[in-house]
Parts: structure tokens; sequence; C-alpha cells
């Protein structure tokens, strides 16, 4: 116990602690209004074929969006991009609040990713700031930043029976347009963490995709393994709550959701701790095997089978996420962390959308067939995991 409170000393202060704070207010109104996005763009006027093209309008746009803003995070500063694009964040959800139809709400989409330039950048830091031998358990200890947001989606579901989707989820991204604005003020406060060289501007632009030629096969290859995680829950999309609302009242699937918060806010600690001196391969491969094996449990139409769903995932995410940033954080050397990242976000991204464009047309055909093939997706990254870090 008193480790761990060292290790919460080392890790929450500076950049970290900053963020750790905004995150705890994005998170927890994220985690009101995007779990029930499906229904309330449903309810604007969208199609199930139209929702599929939103989420591949969403990966598309935060796609092409990678490259670029890896390449400003390395060369013009991470504190900056991350600065003024949470501001274009925040202002954009005003467009979610009130949009009057579906239309609009593709505005806001195009809007808010744009916005998410600031990803790498955003990925740059956390890694710089960490401490080098506490990577996972210190994305881990990160995590506890979505604890708040255990209620949000129960808060969001309320909202739904009480008001009616539409003026539900209108009031819960009002919330979110003024948690995230209080979250760019306090990243006003950040410390740029490398010192920026002009003279290698031109170069490294150029130079982006040639960096996976530099990096080794472990490195390359866990891109592939993020790239088919990215597709099972890009697939998935806006239609896990379409589905599940057909068995269930929005707050029941709201604390099923606020599960799933529960276990990566917790279960990812100590397990970050042992990927740490462990191994973080192992915990990485088996958190994409639950996930797999949770989307296939979401198959059975019945709240015990969608709470048993949210632990596998909630579980699996615990595994997975502290384990895979810590092995980016390890793989690749400092200078080039944004570059490396915005090139695995842009790859992961657009398969995602690949994946979601067609999740519209198999959700309406058959929905079941939908998350089978989520499902098979996260078990062939976990047996791609097992294929790159064992042999």
């Amino acid at each position: 116990l008193m480790d761990l409170k060292e290790d919460f000393k080392k890790i929450l202060r500076g950049n970290v602690l900053i963020l750790f704070i905004t995150w705890i207010m994005l998170s927890f109104g994220n985690n009101m209004v995007h779990r029930f996005d499906g229904i309330y763009f449903s309810a604007l006027g969208a199609s199930n074929v139209i929702l599929g093209f939103m989420g591949a309008l969403t990966f598309g746009m935060m796609a092409l969006l990678q490259i670029p803003g890896g390449y400003i995070a390395d060369i013009f500063g991470r504190r900056k991009v991350i600065v003024i694009f949470t501001f274009v964040m925040a202002f954009s959800i005003l467009i979610f609040a009130f949009a009057p139809s579906w239309e609009y709400i593709v505005v806001g989409l195009v809007i808010t990713n744009v916005s998410l330039l600031y990803q790498p950048a955003l990925f740059s830091i956390i890694m710089d700031s960490l401490p080098p031998k506490k990577r996972a358990e210190g994305f881990a200890i990160t995590n506890l930043a979505s604890l708040p947001s255990l209620i949000a989606p129960m808060i969001g579901g309320t909202l739904i029976l009480i008001y009616g989707v539409i003026t539900g989820m209108r009031i819960a991204y009002f919330i979110l347009f003024l948690l995230s604005l209080a979250s760019a003020f306090l990243r006003l406060f950040l410390k740029e963490t490398i010192k920026i060289k002009k003279k290698e501007k031109r170069e490294k632009f150029r130079e982006s995709f040639k960096i996976i030629k530099k990096l080794n096969p472990k490195a390359r290859g866990l891109i592939v393994g993020n790239m088919l995680s990215s597709s099972a829950n890009g697939i998935a999309g806006y239609f896990i709550v379409k589905y599940a609302s057909t068995y269930t009242s929005p707050l029941i699937f709201g604390i099923a959701m606020g599960l799933i918060t529960l276990l990566i806010s917790t279960v990812s600690i100590p397990l970050g701790k042992r990927a740490d001196l462990r191994g973080k391969e192992n915990f990485y491969i088996s958190g994409l095997f639950l996930i797999g094996i949770g989307f296939f449990v979401f198959i059975f139409s019945s709240p015990l089978f969608l709470f048993l769903y949210a632990s596998l995932v909630g579980i699996g995410q615990a595994l997975f996420t502290p384990s895979n940033s810590g092995l980016m954080a390890d793989l690749v050397s400092e200078k080039n962390r944004g570059r490396f990242t915005g090139v695995y976000l842009f790859l992961s991204y657009i398969v995602a959308m690949i994946f979601s464009s067609f999740g519209g047309f198999i959700y309406s055909w058959n929905h079941v067939f939908l998350f089978i093939i989520s499902s098979i997706l996260a078990l062939f990254a976990s047996l791609w995991g097992v294929y790159i870090f064992k042999k």
C-alpha cells in the first residue's frame, strides 16, 4: 500500500496531474452522452445506414488528421497543440446540443474530429512525462480519471427516461460543453516537454510514414494488432446502444456501461503494476482475448448477458489499455513518438472507418452477425499478439 502511495506521488504531478484532472471532467461528460449517441442520432432522423456512415466519417476524419497531428506534436510542441484544439473541441459540442436534425450532427462530427489533431500531442506529452520504469502502471493510474464517470451513463440514461431522448441528450451535451471548456482553460498550465528544432520541420513531415521502416518488428506488429482492435470497435460503434435498447431500458444500459468504467478505473492499476514487472505482452494479449469473448456474449439479448459483456470488456480493457500504451512508450524513442502515434492512429482509424461504413448495412441485415464480426476481429488481434511477441 505504501509503495502504491509513493507511485501515485511520482506519477500524478506536473503535466500528468493537470491532464488527469481534465480527464476526470471530460470522461464524465463523454460517458454521459456518447453511450447513447446511437439512439440520439436516430431520433434526429438518421437511419441505420447513415449511422454507419457517421461512424465511418468520424474514423476517416480522425485518420486523416493523425499524420499532421503527429507532425505538429514533434515540430511545434505538445502544449500549444493540446491547448488550441481543446478549445475548438469544447465549442464544437454546442452543435450537438442544439442540432435540429442529423445533418447538423455531421457538421459537428467534422469540427470535433478536426479538434482531435491534438491526440498525438496528448499521447506524446504523457509518454514524455511518465517515469520510464512505471509506464504501464502510470497509464493505469491515469485510468482512475474515469472513476467519477462511473455514474455518468446512469445520469444520461435517467435524463433520457425523464425528458425523452432528444431533450435529455441536449441537456447532457450542454453539460459536456461546460466541462470541456473548463478543461481547455486548465490545460493552459501544461509545460512543454520537447525543445523545438526549426531546421527539422520539412524533413520530418516528409518522413512521417518512413518512420515505420525505423521501427523494430514488435513496434510494427503492435500497429497491426491495434488496427484489428480498432476494426472490432469501429464496426460495433453506435449499434451497441441500439441493440441493447431493443431489450432493456436506457438506465439499465447506463448501469452496465458504468460497470465497464468501474473495472477499467480500478482493476487496471494492480494489473498495470504487474505488467511493468512481468512483461506487458501477456497482458496485451489477454486483454484482447477477453474483449473478443465479450463481443460474442453481447449477441445474447438479455440484461444478464449485457452485464457479462460489460464485465469481460471492462477487465479486457483494464488489461489491454495500460499494457498497449506502455509497449508503445517502450518500443519507440522519445523523438519519434509524436510521428509514431500519428501513423499508428492513422492506420487504426482507417481500418475502423472501412468496417464502420459497412456496419449499418450489416446491422440492418442481421443484428447478431455484426457483433460476431467484432468478436472475430478482437480474437484475431489477440492471436496476432501471440505471434508477434511470442515468436
